[in-house]
């Protein structure tokens, strides 16, 4: 799919959702969706998902041109994904390719707009889920990093909280018993490794188990 393609189709599935029953929750003025961040070696070893391009500020939207910004040197997100991809032995500008799961902006944050109206994230996906698939078929059998719960639960059937695969045994009881989700109890039918998101990283088990997590997941792709 080149890009040309890729962008009609965007185009078409956004138009879909302005007019579909959740589209008081869709962002109805003309922004672009951000394309996807390829690095730039020949060999992909690595997808990241994000979730969608919105943020707060509505004047800041019209400025995320890459998803994740990882067109940008500097920032909290993109510093997050390159040091993860430091330990893991990969170069986010070379071996990484990321893509949203949805590429339509919201009218308000994601995460309100779930905790109001719950499933909106999986009904929003359905529209999407057909592009991101074909999306992703160039990269055979590439393992995906989740950036967030919400992301990570639209390939399960049944919604799983991060915490359960960085070891979390109950309240202040981590382990280092880390797991992830195997190809055959996913959608995506790749491994997946959820990530918290870069606010995520707040929490004490991420701040403290990311190195080891990471760890765990570089040994994996050994």
């Amino acid at each position: 799919m080149n890009d040309q393609e890729f962008a009609k189709r965007v185009a078409a599935i956004t138009r879909d959702l302005k007019s579909s029953e959740i589209s008081e929750f869709i962002d109805k003025t003309e922004l672009v969706a951000p394309i996807p961040f390829r690095g730039t070696a020949r060999e992909i070893k690595l997808i990241i998902l994000g979730q969608d391009p919105t943020v707060r500020k509505m004047k800041h939207r019209e400025n995320i041109k890459v998803t994740l910004l990882l067109d940008q040197k500097k920032g909290r997100l993109p510093n997050y994904l390159r040091g993860v991809c430091k330990k893991l032995d990969l170069e986010l500008d070379q071996n990484v390719y990321a893509t949203n799961i949805l590429k339509n902006f919201f009218t308000d944050r994601p995460d309100q707009l779930e905790k109001d109206h719950p499933g909106l994230i999986r009904k929003a996906f359905s529209f999407w889920k057909n592009l991101l698939l074909k999306e992703l078929s160039e990269f055979e059998n590439i393992p995906v990093i989740t950036l967030g719960e919400p992301v990570l639960n639209c390939f399960l059937k049944d919604p799983v909280l991060i915490r359960y695969y960085w070891g979390f045994e109950g309240p202040a009881m981590y382990s280092k018993n880390f797991k992830h989700i195997l190809p055959e109890e996913n959608e995506l039918h790749r491994n997946i490794f959820p990530f918290p998101h870069i606010h995520g990283l707040g929490h004490k088990l991420y701040r403290e188990g990311l190195n080891d997590y990471t760890e765990y997941m570089r040994g994996y792709l050994k």
